[in-house]
């Protein structure tokens, strides 16, 4: 069981060899020329093994079949010596009772059963063996040819593996084409183009504010501008964005307080 098994696998691992060494030829043979002729002997070598190995196992296969054959035919004669044996051992049964023979007769009788027991023997033994075969009949013709196509077809299923391979390394290295649509510009990029101009008109806005601050903040003080919207709009010209952040700043400077609805009035405290 241990040596069936330990051939059984270096045969395995043999045919393996054989089957894939012949995919790293063509690669080889392009790097180092001797090392590719090596490969290339180490496969036939294999070749030569495998192809002996599985005529060797057909040979015994077919040598069982014509073994198998050659008993057949021989139960075939058997059975046609029994039948007319039994034949003639029934018809001169038949004689002897005729003649009143009974001693003879009753002999007889007994060489029928006897006859008719070994022939029902042979065809029980021809029923178990194998009829005659186009492998038991052409052997050695049909064994090389069998195990000649079973090296071809490994080779060149092994050449085939080797090519879809290729082919698939070479679709995959093929570069993608390049792209010729314009991309419209991302959001951020839009916000960072319109960005600089807001903050230069929030900057100029500031300095504006700043600039007339003081003056609107004395002319509330001594009552000629009412701090309101409209006020300011009335005395200095400002929209209301404008009007809201000097409001806003005059009474974080604790001179106008909140009043009658989002309006404003002078601090009374």
């Amino acid at each position: 069981m241990g040596i069936a098994f330990i051939f059984a696998l270096i045969g395995i691992t043999l045919d393996l060899v054989k089957t894939v060494s012949p995919t790293f030829i063509p690669t080889v043979a392009r790097q180092n020329s001797l090392i590719a002729l090596l490969l290339i002997s180490l496969t036939v070598v294999l070749m030569a093994i495998s192809t002996i190995a599985s005529i060797s196992a057909i040979e015994k296969g077919a040598s069982q079949m014509t073994i198998a054959t050659k008993q057949n035919v021989a139960l075939t004669e058997q059975i046609k010596f029994k039948k007319l044996e039994l034949t003639n051992l029934q018809l001169l049964s038949k004689n002897q009772l005729n003649a009143n023979q009974i001693t003879k007769a009753d002999k007889t009788a007994h060489d029928v059963s006897r006859v008719t027991n070994e022939l029902n023997a042979l065809y029980q033994v021809q029923s178990t063996t194998k009829g005659t075969s186009l492998l038991s009949q052409y052997d050695s013709k049909i064994t090389l040819l069998i195990a000649i196509a079973i090296e071809v077809v490994s080779v060149v299923m092994a050449f085939t593996l080797h090519a879809l391979n290729t082919l698939d390394v070479s679709v995959r290295s093929v570069p993608s084409p390049i792209s010729t649509r314009v991309e419209p510009p991302s959001v951020n990029q839009s916000t960072q183009r319109v960005l600089p101009s807001v903050s230069k008109d929030k900057t100029l806005e500031v300095h504006f504010v700043a600039s007339v601050l003081d003056e609107i903040k004395e002319a509330i003080l001594k009552g000629t501008v009412k701090p309101s919207y409209r006020g300011l709009k009335t005395a200095f010209g400002l929209s209301q964005e404008k009007s809201k952040q000097v409001l806003s700043a005059l009474h974080e400077q604790q001179i106008l307080e909140p009043w009658n609805n989002n309006g404003y009035r002078l601090r009374t405290t």
